[in-house]
């Protein structure tokens, strides 16, 4: 729209008077009637990007209306399961200047993906506009079996030219998902790489569809920074958006569904040479850039998942899968009865550390065990987690003499090997004396030393005098017997609170509609915040309809036909201030020029609008009252 307007100006004076007639008529300046966008019949039409595609490319369906500034509501993407699958969304406003004349429309482009090769009948896509629905043509796709590219057709994810805007082919911007192995044992460890692979300038992209894993643990690993790479002789900048270990829970075949990622990719418009370009040199590839939104969905995962033997399987094993090792030590080895020692076993290794459990020890019965305090050491490489569990047992020796510590045996299963290992600790010896004052062999003292707290989650029994409470005071003398008496009356009447206002909202549509207007609201503004540093077109359309949502539940107004002046008046009715309004009013102006053309604030633009949008809600509901 910028550029529409600066050639306007620029190419009179670069073509002298030549172009002049067409602008001045009779020393009347007709131009300023040329440049206002004159009443058109609106009107809809489809068209596809490419009318054939193979299996995998990516191609938009475009919905242009023309003769109008906005639509009653966003049009809905058709359903194509089956043979495509949908990715995302975006619009595109234009204008055009002749004989005088300016006329405006706007497109609305969705993308989608092949998946499947047949011949797709694409219904017509009803537009609501100025309260009438209009309806596109009826289109026909074909989706060949031939692999993406080989065809020459040129399917854009972008829409191709007929967004004015350099095409996008499929393998521009590409995810491709790749585990580290395709078969592998019950809770072994499968390292899946989500990497995307771009030719394009994509300032920002995110991952907006996680596949499930159910059936896994799940440990997130670091991704790594971006590189540069030669896929089938192109160049591509290439990013890890994703990358984690599976660890599976059970045997059986397991299927990942698609990770997908969405950006805004930078485009420049195909335009012809002109004296404008040459003037400006390099910077015409910037100013004339266009962000287009790109989607792409990665490769499915197949994973095959293989029981562990049941023969040779160990009684002291774990059901860890990987490398294990094994160490023991205590903190003390001299000591007398009644003092605690601490014994620490470490179990050092590479799979799944945290779902280790803590192993059977049997400890002589002359020491009193506690059970274990478990402390992680836990790093993720690129092969998948190792690092160590620690189990801290305290331990309290209660007679005197030599007590040996038994060494410890835990069993798990190497993949690389396919057999069951075992890692074991060497067993450890601690003497035990006999405590000043104890008494004889039971170790038990004969002083009346105080009963000291081991651990902070052992309490022994209280050895201090009990209360005590009279035994003629009356049950109904005390609180707790009222309170209990009482709480059903009180249940009773909360009941017949909430069915009164149940029945209230049941009967009155405009109390019901101003109760739930702020609830409604909130989840509005949550969707809209989730577009934040997307696109703006999307934001500003979502925060738009929130706002006039919420305005029209207050009001009980109708949504669809949002009458400023009707609102004006119903809403200074209900106390609403004017300066209120006026801001309301100049917030959904905003929407609606960022609309159609965005400002290049951005994210921080959008935030400021989402906070203000926030902030009127707030205003407007104390004034109007509920």
């Amino acid at each position: 729209m910028a550029a529409a307007a600066l050639s306007a100006v620029l190419l009179p004076a670069a073509f002298g008077s030549a172009l002049l007639p067409t602008a001045f008529e009779g020393g009347r300046a007709a131009a300023f009637e040329g440049g206002r966008a004159l009443a058109q019949q609106p009107s809809v039409r489809a068209h596809l990007s490419a009318g054939r595609v193979a299996v995998g490319e990516r191609f938009a369906l475009n919905v242009e209306i023309s003769g109008a500034q906005r639509t009653d509501a966003d049009p809905v993407p058709p359903d194509l399961a089956g043979h495509a699958r949908f990715l995302t969304a975006g619009t595109e406003t234009s204008f055009t200047m002749s004989g005088g004349r300016t006329t405006s429309s706007f497109t609305y482009r969705f993308w989608y993906q092949a998946t499947a090769e047949g011949t797709v009948e694409i219904p017509p896509v009803p537009v609501s506009v100025g309260g009438a629905t209009l309806r596109t043509e009826p289109l026909t796709l074909v989706v060949s079996s031939a692999p993406a590219g080989a065809q020459g057709g040129g399917a854009s994810g972008g829409g191709g030219a007929a967004g004015g805007v350099e095409s996008v082919a499929a393998e521009d911007f590409v995810v491709e998902a790749s585990p580290d192995a395709a078969r592998v044992y019950e809770n072994q460890a499968v390292v899946v790489e989500y990497r995307l692979f771009t030719r394009l300038d994509v300032p920002f992209a995110d991952v907006t569809e996680h596949p499930s894993t159910e059936g896994f643990w799940v440990e997130e690993l670091a991704r790594g920074g971006p590189s540069t790479v030669v896929r089938n002789g192109l160049q591509y900048r290439s990013l890890a958006v994703r990358r984690v270990a599976l660890f599976p829970a059970g045997p059986g075949q397991r299927t990942l569904a698609p990770l997908r990622v969405e950006g805004t990719a930078r485009l420049p418009r195909q335009r012809p040479r002109s004296l404008f370009d040459q003037l400006l040199g390099d910077m015409d590839a910037g100013l004339f850039a266009q962000g287009v939104p790109v989607a792409a969905v990665s490769n499915p995962v197949e994973i095959e998942v293989l029981p562990l033997p049941r023969e040779g399987r160990p009684a002291t094993f774990l059901g860890h899968v990987g490398t294990l090792g094994a160490a023991a030590s205590v903190d003390k080895t001299s000591v007398e009865t009644g003092e605690a020692v601490t014994f620490r076993l470490v179990l050092s290794g590479t799979g799944n550390m945290r779902s280790l459990a803590s192993p059977e020890i049997a400890f002589p019965p002359e020491l009193e065990a506690f059970p274990p305090d478990v402390g992680d050491d836990i790093v993720s490489g690129p092969d998948g987690l190792r690092g160590s569990r620690t189990y801290e047992y305290v331990l309290v020796p209660r007679t005197p003499g030599r007590v040996t510590l038994p060494a410890v045996e835990v069993a798990y299963f190497d993949p690389e090997s396919g057999t069951y290992r075992r890692a074991r600790t060497s067993p450890l010896e601690i003497e035990v004396a006999a405590a000043p004052g104890a008494a004889g062999a039971g170790g038990l003292s004969a002083g009346s030393a105080p009963v000291e707290s081991l651990r902070d989650d052992i309490r022994f029994i209280h050895t201090s005098e009990p209360g005590l409470r009279r035994a003629d005071r009356s049950l109904f003398a005390a609180p707790p017997f009222w309170i209990v008496a009482l709480l059903p009356v009180a249940a009773l009447a909360a009941a017949a609170t909430v069915r009164r206002r149940s029945d209230r909202i049941a009967a009155d549509v405009s109390y019901a509609r101003a109760r739930r207007a702020r609830r409604i609201a909130k989840k509005r503004l949550a969707r809209t915040r989730s577009l934040v540093r997307g696109d703006a077109r999307r934001f500003h359309a979502a925060l738009a309809g929130a706002l006039q949502g919420f305005v029209a539940d207050k009001l009980n107004l109708a949504e669809a036909g949002f009458e400023r002046e009707e609102v004006r008046r119903v809403a200074e009715a209900r106390g609403a201030a004017a300066e209120t309004l006026d801001r309301l009013f100049a917030c959904l102006d905003r929407c609606d020029r960022e609309r159609f053309a965005p400002s290049p604030e951005g994210a921080r633009s959008q935030a400021e609008a989402l906070e203000e949008a926030a902030a009127l809600m707030d205003a407007f509901s104390r004034e109007v009252g509920s």
